[in-house]
């Protein structure tokens, strides 16, 4: 019974004994591959040098952004917006009603800016100062544009 399916058992082919003499020289090469490699990892150090540790490595492109910054930033963005506001606000040809989304962008921006400058620390004081009243100006024009002021 054991003889029934033979799958394990090869059957000769033409031309394979040339196959299996190659095979076995591949095998011997690779054996003696691993044995010298073997050997060469085995053999003791003789006159290395001994590698340093690594140490960290700075980044001249790794820019950390501080509240400050971020509060001097929307500040400066506050502060052309009310100064593109007041030079349309002159200008006979420009009409209110095409300020008003300027004026809703500037309105906008100052509460945001109001709110980031309570994270700023005591060592931030004067730009905490001239944060407030950047804020606090563009949130004056807007009420007084709403009033009516300017009609």
């Amino acid at each position: 019974m054991a003889n029934i399916n033979p799958i394990n058992e090869t059957i000769p082919v033409f031309g394979t004994s040339n196959a299996k003499a190659a095979k076995t020289e591949e095998i011997d090469s690779f054996g003696i591959a691993l044995s010298k490699a073997l050997d060469k990892t085995q053999e003791p150090e003789t006159g290395g040098t001994s590698a340093k540790a690594l140490t960290e490595i700075g980044s001249k492109e790794l820019n950390i952004i501080t509240t400050s910054d971020i509060v001097s930033g929307k500040t400066n963005k506050l502060l052309a917006l009310l100064d593109s506001y007041s030079s349309k606000l002159v200008d006979p040809a420009v009409s209110l009603k095409s300020i008003a989304p300027v004026l809703e962008e500037i309105n906008a921006n100052a509460g945001n800016l109001m709110k980031e400058t309570q994270f700023l620390t005591d060592a931030d004081s004067a730009l905490k100062k001239i944060a407030t009243q950047t804020a606090v100006t563009a949130q004056t024009e807007y009420l007084k544009f709403q009033r009516g002021d300017y009609l």
